[in-house]
């Protein structure tokens, strides 16, 4: 069973096409990988595969399940999405951010239980944010916030993890940590569907890339078929140098002068 299953979607705002009878598949257990340049529809995928958006033409499965017909409760259980931008306006606590990922095990009005407060600890000490937990979320790093709310994310228990650019705003230190965070959730069981710029970030960890322009599949292979100076010099046009990392053998792009 796929956790993820796209079947002819087309999508569009008014008169402009974003994504055009696009078919793709997520294996269950997979680190799969979205890119393109701007434009090419890859939040619009992300935000009708995590539910946002309503499917109106072609369909997104879920564990063989059209989304259109997941309560959002069940779809809350199953999926946790993490947009590009996280915005707090209130001084919360950083184990309050982490419990709001326990909602969709509480009845209305539910306090959280001693069970939810030990999956949200678990959670922060999964993403290395523990001794964050009675800060406030506002005082926070970049990357502090973002370990905080990967952290939430894993405190709903999700199958499938679905991320917006979650590196976009950090150094290079803290997106190795993100990446090693991410890592180690997918090696766990959790499906993790990333979007990114990054094409490097997404060649070293993920299992599969599916490459979009102008709201069309190019290709979605593994990332040294989609990785190719060809490829990204049709989608990017720029002419590439493309190199073989030293440990793990997985392609990266240099830039050309």
């Amino acid at each position: 069973m796929f956790a993820v299953e796209v079947n002819n979607l087309s999508f569009s705002y008014g008169p402009k096409t974003i994504l055009s009878n696009l078919s793709v598949r997520v294996d269950t257990g997979d680190f799969f990988g979205i890119i393109g340049p701007n434009g090419a529809g890859k939040t619009t995928l992300l935000k009708l595969i995590a539910g946002l958006l309503k499917v109106t033409q072609g369909d997104v499965k879920i564990f063989n399940e059209s989304i259109n017909a997941i309560k959002m409760d069940k779809r809350a259980r199953w999926m946790s999405y993490v947009p590009q931008e996280n915005y707090f306006y209130f001084d919360f606590s950083v184990i309050d951010v982490v419990l709001f990922g326990r909602h969709p095990y509480l009845k209305e009005m539910e306090r959280p239980k001693k069970s939810d407060i030990d999956k949200a600890i678990e959670a922060l000490k999964f993403t290395d944010a523990l001794m964050l937990k009675d800060r406030n979320i506002m005082e926070l790093s970049s990357g502090e916030r973002q370990r905080v709310v990967l952290a939430r994310a894993l405190a709903s228990e999700p199958k499938i993890l679905l991320l917006d650019e979650p590196t976009s705003y950090l150094d290079i230190t803290h997106q190795i940590d993100i990446a090693r965070i991410l890592k180690k959730m997918n090696r766990d069981g959790i499906t993790i569907v990333l979007l990114s710029h990054d094409i490097n970030l997404t060649s070293m960890v993920c299992t599969r890339l599916l490459l979009l322009s102008e709201g069309k599949m190019v290709v979605c292979d593994k990332p040294e078929k989609v990785i190719k100076t060809e490829v990204i010099n049709n989608v990017y046009k720029i002419t590439p140098h493309i190199i073989l990392h030293p440990e793990t053998k997985k392609p990266q792009l240099l830039l050309p002068e």
